[in-house]
């Protein structure tokens, strides 16, 4: 007689959601945690010439603080590259957060593009908004080492050079 395992009816959901997890099949729960930070980015290929982020830096950080503090979400870090932004946050709950994420790409777009609502410019975000949940010890320590390395990035020295810097001066995660 052969047996087939059964799968798990309490599955777990996983950490991370948007981007290109998943794609085609997002008909699941964002996961969110609210004793842990989580780990956004906002990508748009878009992003360039007159609409590179760098361009909106001042205004931009204002948005993403003035709107955190909206939905109470606490931000622990803030990283603009130039076509995607990466931030880590913990959010008070999730109808909050859900509002945050919900906001923040369209006030985002908005400033950027100099468009309102009523006058479409198309499509400006790549892929839904990329979130991931972030253990706290060394997971929470790759991810600031992360952020300092976009920092390198976004300031123009490749990546490489980076990355031998990060790997004879910074101690391991």
């Amino acid at each position: 007689m052969k047996f087939h395992k059964q799968a798990s009816f309490w599955k777990n959901p996983g950490k991370s959601h948007g981007g290109g997890y998943r794609k085609g099949l997002r008909k699941v729960a964002r996961p969110i945690a609210t004793k842990k930070p989580m780990h956004i980015i906002l990508r748009s290929s878009r992003a360039r010439g007159a609409w590179n982020f760098h361009k909106h830096a001042n205004a931009m950080e204002a948005a993403v603080y003035r709107i955190s503090k909206r939905f109470r979400i606490r931000i622990y870090r803030y990283q603009n590259v130039g076509n995607h932004l990466h931030l880590g946050v913990q959010a008070a709950s999730r109808p909050e957060f859900q509002n945050f994420l919900r906001v923040l790409p369209q006030a985002v777009a908005f400033l950027v593009t100099k468009t309102r609502k009523g006058n479409p410019i198309g499509r400006f975000w790549d892929d839904l908004v990329c979130s991931r949940v972030v253990e706290w010890g060394r997971d929470w320590s790759g991810l600031r080492k992360y952020f300092d390395k976009n920092k390198f990035e976004a300031a123009g020295v490749p990546r490489e050079t980076i990355d031998l810097w990060f790997q004879k001066n910074v101690a391991p995660a």
